[in-house]
Order: C-alpha cells, then structure tokens, then sequence
C-alpha cells in the first residue's frame, strides 16, 4: 500500500463541480491534512446527462465522445484536429462543460487547456485528477488505460439530477490510489468501468467481444436501493436518460459479480466492503480500469444555477412532474413537456428558491406553511416562506422540500397520482412516497453555462449584441421553443440552422436577426435570414398568449 504521509486529496472547485470553466482562469488542487488514514481521492460530482454525457453532447448508443462531436483519440486534446473549435463540443455551453469534465479527469491540477469556440472565444478549463495527462499534447488512441480510466471518471461524475454531490474515490490508478475515508465516505455506491472515448470494435484494446461505446456501472454495497439497480438513486434503468448498462443485473452487487479481483487496504478482516475492484468481468472481457464511488449518508445537495430542473413526486415514478402554470402549484404530464414545468433553482442563504423559467420573478410560496397549506406562486419576496431547505433521501436519490418558515414538508395533496393534484406542506414523513422528489436536470430553452474566461482573437460580438441585452441561448440546432411567455423574449443561436417555423404570435412582432415575420397563427417552413455575427438572433415582443411557439432545424 503506499505510503501518502496521511493526507486527503480534496479537489476544489469554485462551482461545486468538476467543472474546468471558472472566472479565475482555473483551479487549484488542494492537499488538506488529515486525521485518518485514507489515499483515495475527494470529489463532486454535478455533470447531468442533459447537459453532458448525452446523446446530443457525446455519449450514445451509436457515437462516443469522438465522431462527430469533435473530440478525437488520435490527436491531442490541443490541437485541431483533437478538439475541434469548429464543430461538436466546444460549440455549445453543454458540450464545454463536458470538456471540463474530460480535462478534469485527464489533466493534472497543475495543468490547464486553452482552447476557442467556433467566434474565437477562449475558453480556460483545469485539470484536476490526472487519469491521462498524455492526451494533453499527444493522441491516446490505443492507450486502453487512458481512455478507460477518462472513460470510468466522467461516468463517476455524472447524475441525471444534475446536483453536486460529494464523493469519494478509489482506483488502482496511482492517480487515485486505494484507501477508505469510513468517516465522511461510509458507503460504497457503485463502480464504473468501459470505454465511452472509442466507437467501434475494441479488439485492438484487449476487448474483442466489446462494441464501443460501453458505459457500464455495477451496484455497491453501502445502499440497500443498490438492489434495486439504481446506484442509490442516481442511474440505472429507472432514471430517465441514463446511459448507462448494468451487466451484471439487478440484486447483483460489485462484490458478488463473477471474476471479481477486489481490494481491502485493511485486510479482508479490517473492514466490511472493499475500497475498490482491481478487475470486473463484463461482456465475455476482463476490464482493469474501474473506478468505485463512496458516499455520505447525508450531505447538502448544491444545485447548479445554470441548470434547468424538472420535479417529480416520487409517488408517481416520473410520469407526473410538477408544473407552475397555475397557482397552486400541481403536478402535470411530463409528457406534454411543458416550459412552466421547468425551474431554475437559486441559492436563499443555505436554502433555494424554486422558480419556473417561464416566470422568473415568481417563486415557490409555502404561505404560513401551516398542514394542508396549498404551495403558490408568488412574486419573489425573499421571505422564508420562499426559502426551500432540500435535503437528500441518500438511499433513493430523492429529495425532501422543507418550507423555510416551518420546515413542513412539500407534499402531493392526499398522495394523488393525477394531473392536477395539487402540491401543499404537511409534517415530513420520511417514508413517504409523495414527499420524495425527484430532481432532474433538463433543457428547455438552452443552458448557458461556459463562462468566458478570456476572450482574445476573433471577435466578441453575438448575433444579439445590437438587438437584445441577454438572449437565451438556445441548445441545440434543431430546437423548438413552445409556450413562450407573455414577456418579451430574445433567443440566441450560434448553430448551423437553415430554417424554422412559428405561430401563436397575434398581436406580437417577431423578427430573425432584426427582419419581421408574420407568425400570427400558424407558419410552415421558413428560410433563416444571412447570419448576424455567426448566428442568429430571435426576438418576440410582448402580449398575446402563452402559447407562442418557434423552433429552428
């Protein structure tokens, strides 16, 4: 076992993420002391898989983080033909905060990457744990440890809720090292291993029974939910949006799997689950590169400001979530994907503000939270009332919502299953059902996330610098943005899109980088206008009805 002298490797980061895009420029490791003998490694984990690991930022069923998203094995992540400027990930703000995570596993603390966007804009992004510093300069492709150790890292970082969430690490990589923190990191999560940078057959990586890309997780021992294929709450077959394969099946721990080679720094005696895995068998192949995650039982979830979020009782298993369209709050079809069914989550002191994206200035309202008071909208007042204290539900990955003035807790009105069952504060009952929530990341209208670190070369001027102050931008290329607001709105899009469509837009103007369109009712294919500044930029004033809509192919 080696010998660290008994530190903790913490790996700060200033958003509470592994995310490499900071104001500063980039971020410092930081080697804490401590009073317990342990050599893994501290982390958070916070990349969604909307805003990640998805099937339009990188990773897919048929595509890895290569292909057609600009990220390349065969060349070094600084160059070109590597990580291309022009197209794929650094072109949108989800896929540079995959970048970040990419560079954050690969690259060492002391190092960053610089690298631009498709308008020249730089963007800095630190390393941190340093699976891969080779991939910096040089191509990885054939290197089975680098790609599958970067590969098992961001699949280790990544929840569909999209909450930052403290972890502790072990891996045979001298870069994470074994040892247990049995104080902070009581319990084992899960263990993830494969190899998402390659599309193909790995034959020539030592896999020739593999088809990449292969994401694959296995259920640890510190969760009694592990049996239930979730990896306490955070992937599996229930989440919706998981990439990821459980080879091994439900009610199968890590430890328990076939051909298993594991880990005890205490000796096999010394302690009850081992730090890690040094082998586990899946697909007909052995694979040496696993990364094994340990929780706390209890932490403080920190929401990210540039994500979207999308609640859901857990009474109802995601087919309802809950929706501001009318006060009270209620819980609507997911299915109708509604823009009042997404929230922005805003820091209040220790607490959060739940607000729909649709009405930005209106908050959750708990009233004088008294039992059975129904959960409003109401203009944002700072009170306490507003203030959200939410807490984890560790073992099944949901969230408890304590009303700031009373800590009762947010509920579904009678248990009801049905759309428009309203929400209301009652005294918390932990094994509740409709007192759990789930709380998922989403896009609705774009996250802005990448914030710009510098910016030289090229030229800095959007498409909506002469139109609109702060456009939202949109995410992707083909991209539909329904129930747009009574407020005037300004969206922007630096994507390759050639045409659109819009409608329910009586009585209000809409224009495409500053030309007119007559979208009153209902409108077929429309061309887009030459591009402004790389891109377009698209403005609808205010009236009319809720129901305006536009999207973009």
């Amino acid at each position: 076992m080696r010998n660290l002298g008994k530190r903790t490797i913490q790996i700060g980061i200033a958003l509470g993420a592994i995310v490499g895009l900071v104001g500063c420029g980039q971020e410092n490791s930081d080697v804490q002391a401590a009073s317990h003998e342990d050599y893994g490694l501290s982390s958070i984990n916070g990349l969604s898989s909307i805003n990640g690991l998805s099937s339009i930022n990188g990773l897919s069923s048929i595509n890895g983080l290569s292909s057609i998203n600009g990220l390349s094995s065969i060349n070094g992540l600084s160059s070109i033909n590597g990580l291309s400027s022009i197209n794929g990930l650094m072109t949108t703000s989800a896929g540079r905060k995959t970048i970040s995570y990419v560079v954050k596993c690969a690259l060492a603390a002391n190092d960053t990457l610089v690298k631009q966007d498709q308008n020249g804009t730089n963007y800095t992004f630190a390393g941190g744990i340093g699976l891969c510093p080779a991939w910096k300069n040089a191509g990885v492709h054939g290197d089975s440890n680098c790609e599958e150790l970067v590969s098992a890292c961001l699949m280790a970082h990544v929840n569909t809720a999209g909450v930052h969430v403290p972890l502790w690490l072990d891996a045979n990589a001298p870069a994470i090292g074994w040892g247990i923190d049995s104080v902070n990191y009581p319990f084992q999560e899960g263990s993830f291993f494969g190899n998402i940078i390659e599309t193909g057959n790995l034959s020539s990586l030592g896999h020739p029974t593999v088809n990449a890309p292969a994401a694959y997780y296995c259920d640890g021992a510190g969760f009694a939910a592990g049996n239930a294929g979730v990896v306490a709450g955070r992937l599996g077959a229930s989440q919706m949006n998981s990439p990821y394969l459980n080879p091994f099946g439900n009610g199968v721990l890590c430890k328990n799997s076939p051909g298993v080679v594991d880990q005890y720094s205490k000796g096999v005696g010394g302690q009850t689950d081992p730090d890690g895995y040094k082998a586990l068998n899946a697909s007909a192949t052995t694979w040496n590169n696993t990364i094994t995650v340990w929780r706390n039982n209890n932490y403080s979830p920190i929401f990210d400001t540039s994500y979207q979020y999308a609640l859901s009782s857990n009474a109802t298993g995601g087919a309802m979530v809950l929706d501001a369209g009318s006060s009270p709050i209620q819980q609507w079809n997911a299915s109708a994907g509604l823009v009042t069914s997404v929230f922005n989550m805003a820091p209040s002191g220790s607490n959060w503000t739940i607000s729909p994206i649709s009405a930005p200035t209106k908050c959750f309202d708990a009233g004088n939270g008294a039992n059975g008071t129904a959960v409003a909208l109401a203009t944002c007042n700072g009170s306490a009332q507003q203030a959200w204290n939410i807490t984890p539900d560790v073992a099944t990955g949901n969230f408890f919502l304590k009303a700031g003035n009373t800590s009762r807790c947010m509920n579904v009105r009678n248990g009801g299953l049905n759309a428009g069952t309203a929400m209301e504060v009652d005294d918390c009952n932990t094994t509740s059902a409709s007192m759990k929530f789930a709380i998922q990341a989403t896009v609705y209208a774009g996250d802005q996330t990448g914030s710009t670190v510098n910016t030289t070369g090229g030229s800095s001027t959007t498409p909506c610098a002469s139109y609109c102050a702060t456009p939202t931008e949109m995410a992707t290329q083909s991209d539909s943005i329904t129930n747009i607001s009574t407020n005037a709105v300004c969206y922007e899009s630096t994507l390759p899109a050639k045409n659109f469509n819009c409608g329910n837009m009586s009585g209000r103007t809409f224009s495409v980088n500053g030309k007119a369109f007559d979208c009153g009712t209902s409108g077929g294919s429309k061309s887009l206008p030459a591009t402004v500044n790389g891109g377009f930029c698209f403005q609808l004033s205010a009236g009319g009805t809720s129901s305006a809509y536009f999207g973009t192919w």
